[in-house]
């Protein structure tokens, strides 16, 4: 890979969940940029109501809402590349493991559904969410949603991912981080942050690791073994990013 890819790579926007201000501020920036690649990192829905643990009105709560924002983000971002996340995985584990024949064919039918559609909207590659199999590769970088959330994510990721001289690009924390991993040769870590309202999840208000997340993206360039990459985020009212060079 010689020639100059570009890319943006974003996640988490959680369905129905957006923060629509941030998107638009994605839209914009892609038609100013025009990535060859636009990966998404996964959890485009929120599906809440197919999580472990819902109850009362959440578990019956519908998803139609949530899935018609779901693919109104993916029209209008048009990814190339599309990683599940843990959220979208959901459908995966009621379709394995539920007792409910009805819920089965029915997340049977919404996965078939997003992978069609997904592709009638010019994604090439789809990825499960799976540790080992879950994982894009563009020359010396890697990109996954996610598989572990703790503190030192992003390093943990960027070690396990990455090879020497190389990066990794994850969602899934919604924390807009950049870490420098030990590891033979060097590998730097990037979390873009999320594109959902903090406060409209309400299975999430009670946790004080919320206080560390942010909305924005990530984007950049491979060409041959080099790369470089750029976190894009709110300064003060305003997404700041700049890619005159490119």
């Amino acid at each position: 890979m010689s020639k100059r890819q570009t890319f943006v790579a974003v996640g988490d926007n959680h369905g129905d969940m957006v923060d629509h201000s941030v998107a638009d501020s994605l839209f914009d920036f892609c038609k100013s940029f025009k990535p060859m690649h636009r990966i998404h990192l996964g959890d485009c829905f929120d599906f809440r109501s197919l999580r472990k643990g819902a109850v009362g009105k959440e578990e019956d709560e519908s998803l139609y809402e949530d899935v018609c924002a779901g693919k109104e983000f993916i029209s209008k971002f048009k990814p190339t590349v599309f990683l599940y996340g843990n959220h979208e995985d959901r459908l995966s584990q009621i379709i394995h493991t539920s007792s409910n024949g009805l819920k089965q064919d029915y997340c049977m039918e919404l996965d078939s559904d997003i992978k069609r559609f997904l592709k009638e909207h010019g994604c090439r590659k789809i990825y499960e969410y799976h540790a080992d199999e879950g994982v894009h590769e563009l020359g010396p970088i890697r990109f996954m949603h996610g598989y572990t959330c703790g503190v030192n994510a992003v390093e943990e990721h960027a070690k396990h991912y990455s090879e020497p001289r190389g990066a990794i690009v994850m969602g899934h924390i919604h924390r807009i981080e950049q870490v420098c991993a030990k590891k033979h040769g060097g590998a730097v870590g990037f979390s873009g942050g999320c594109l959902c309202k903090k406060g409209d999840m309400a299975y999430a208000k009670n946790r004080l690791a919320t206080s560390r997340w942010g909305n924005g993206w990530v984007y950049g360039f491979v060409e041959g073994k080099n790369w470089k990459i750029w976190q894009a985020h709110k300064v003060g009212s305003k997404f700041i990013y700049s890619h005159s060079d490119l």
